[in-house]
């Protein structure tokens, strides 16, 4: 059985690219095109691993985050913030929950390795 994947971010265009990605590696993806829709399908779903963009409308990546990490009690679930732009205070983010942290663009191979690892 190979893993579900998560992935977050408003950008449809995004969403293929790592979907297909992830999808050629074997991976089972569910799409969420905001914070809000990807609260929602944690709540019913079994994911294993989370990809969030940090900046969406209705419910940002950091919320996300922490709704995860508080209101489901989630600890467990790995968890890459993908970004446009290197933000202030990455171990900040660490600190919060998150695992990893990729500014965007970064190539497949790179994103593949970050989820492997901490598929493992």
């Amino acid at each position: 059985m190979s893993n579900t994947i998560l992935i977050v971010d408003d950008s449809e265009s995004i969403r293929s690219i790592l979907k297909l990605t992830l999808k050629f590696k074997g991976y089972n993806v569910i799409e969420a095109e905001n914070g809000l829709e990807a609260f929602e399908i944690l709540k019913k779903t079994q994911c294993d691993l989370v990809i969030t963009d940090i900046a969406m409308p209705t419910m940002t990546g950091i919320e996300l985050l922490n709704k995860i990490r508080n209101e489901l009690k989630n600890d467990k679930i790995p968890i890459i913030i993908c970004t446009a732009e290197k933000i202030g205070d990455e171990e900040e983010l660490l600190r919060k929950g998150a695992n990893k942290l990729l500014v965007k663009p970064f190539p497949p191979t790179e994103l593949l390795e970050v989820v492997q690892n901490l598929l493992k």
